[in-house]
């Protein structure tokens, strides 16, 4: 399949949109013990910040923290 054609198919992931409308984060899935899904994590990239792990259970819900921190 060409590139146009799979650009038109299969959009960005939800995780793929948050990265580059903040890009200063981290943003990743964890994972439970026993290998499932968990929360949707995100970390600041600033050294200062790094530390700190904003975490909930859905994409949109960690859209509201991350927009809450860069208020």
């Amino acid at each position: 399949m060409d590139d146009e054609r799979t650009t038109l198919m299969f959009g960005p992931s939800a995780a793929e949109i948050l990265q580059a409308e903040f890009p200063e984060y981290l943003i990743w899935r964890d994972f439970t013990t026993e290998g499932g899904h968990s929360d949707w994590c995100a970390r600041h990239t600033n050294a200062i910040n790094a530390e700190k792990v904003l975490r909930h259970s859905a994409p949109e819900g960690l859209r509201k923290l991350l927009e809450a921190q860069n208020g």
